[in-house]
């Protein structure tokens, strides 16, 4: 009796750490017995690492020093 495919959902879930221990328990089954199963994950990862890389943390922010302001009783203005 021939397996059922793995769903496009269940592959990319895998790849995000998103499945319950038991259906990742079944994909690395599959993984170990189907080499294409074992490439397609392999693409996956590959692809959501380069995009992650691609849109990673964004630059910070430049930083001016604080402003130093002087108060008076009738008057405040910037320095």
């Amino acid at each position: 009796m021939a397996r059922p495919r793995i769903s496009e959902e269940m592959l990319n879930a895998f790849v995000d750490r998103q499945l319950c221990p038991e259906d990742r328990l079944h994909i690395l089954r599959s993984i170990s017995a189907d080499q294409q199963i074992s490439q397609e994950i392999c693409d996956r990862q590959r692809m959501k690492e380069l995009i992650s890389f691609a849109y990673g943390q964004p630059a910070a922010p430049p930083t001016r020093p604080p402003t130093t302001c002087r108060t008076f009783p009738w008057r405040w203005w910037p320095r």
